[in-house]
């Protein structure tokens, strides 16, 4: 697939440099507008002054020095920062940190590190929060006491749910995303529409199977994670027209997954540990995957 894969596009690229551009036309149009004859007329003052007259001359000097601009009011920014927002969130993050770089400049910062961290952090924290489609709790689910042959039957409904959507794997999502970062083509993007409808039919049949009580907290787990994966393949659709958000997505995908393997895990675990052995026939022994070293 490429390291395009881990990179952002050319245009997130440019949106970048063009962030970089905007920052040096600040400082050079703060060059511009600044009095240049400022050697000169220090250069000019008497070389003696008397020590009576010495505020006049002070207020001489501050008066022909540079100066920094005024820097807006705090209510001014705020308003700036929410125009600039918009759906796209590259071009937020962009106009976001153009107006906090402009206004850091006005107060004398903007080069140095803290300042810079700050302005990125803040530019992350314009990406919006993910939640589920459908957000479940335990009152959503089908519960049923919990007994060997209740955790037998959950062990293998839950095989059987993940054996029916083998379309929803990492491994198409990130081919496809591979596909269209290395040919800049959204078309290989399309894929991502059935994928996304595989992830939300595995939260559906998940959702219908009869639960033991004790196993209840995973489960409702499960549903809203695997909710959340659907969500970020959905941003993953974006990684070309808006790459901030399409790699914000990537990053959350592998994110969740990663926690759904955790949990699926934990419940491998307490089968295990309950004494409940699937045979090899059944579809329960593929939770061997999680338990083994």
């Amino acid at each position: 697939m490429g390291i395009a894969l881990y990179l952002p596009s050319s245009q997130f690229t440019v949106t970048v440099l063009s962030i970089a551009a905007a920052g040096g036309l600040i400082v050079g149009a703060q060059y511009v507008t600044r009095p240049q004859d400022t050697v000169a007329s220090l250069s000019a003052a008497p070389e003696t002054v008397a020590e009576s007259d010495w505020e006049a001359s002070l207020a001489q000097v501050q008066a022909t020095a540079p100066g920094l601009p005024e820097a807006p009011s705090a209510d001014a920014v705020s308003s700036l920062l929410n125009a600039a927002k918009s759906s796209n969130v590259t071009d937020t993050v962009a106009r976001s940190l153009f107006i906090n770089l402009s206004n850091s400049s006005a107060q004398g910062l903007g080069s140095d590190l803290p300042t810079q961290e700050r302005l990125i952090a803040d530019a992350v924290q314009q990406m919006p929060s993910a939640t589920p489609q459908k957000t479940f709790t335990a009152k959503d689910l089908l519960l049923v006491d919990d007994s060997p042959a209740s955790q037998r039957l959950y062990g293998n409904r839950v095989m059987e749910a993940l054996a029916r959507h083998t379309g929803a794997t990492s491994r198409a999502v990130l081919l496809a995303v591979g596909k269209a970062t290395d040919t800049n083509n959204p078309a290989e993007l399309e894929a991502l529409i059935d994928i996304e409808k595989e992830y939300l039919a595995l939260v559906n049949d998940l959702a219908e199977v009869p639960v033991p009580k004790t196993l209840a907290p995973l489960h409702t787990k499960i549903l809203n994670d695997i909710g959340i994966v659907a969500v970020s393949v959905r941003d993953l659709n974006n990684v070309l027209s808006d790459p901030v958000r399409g790699l914000a997505g990537l990053q959350r995908y592998n994110d969740m997954l990663g926690e759904v393997g955790r949990v699926f895990t934990s419940i491998a675990e307490a089968l295990s540990k309950n004494g409940i052995l699937f045979n090899k026939d059944e579809p329960g022994a593929a939770w061997a995957v999680f338990t083994s070293p």
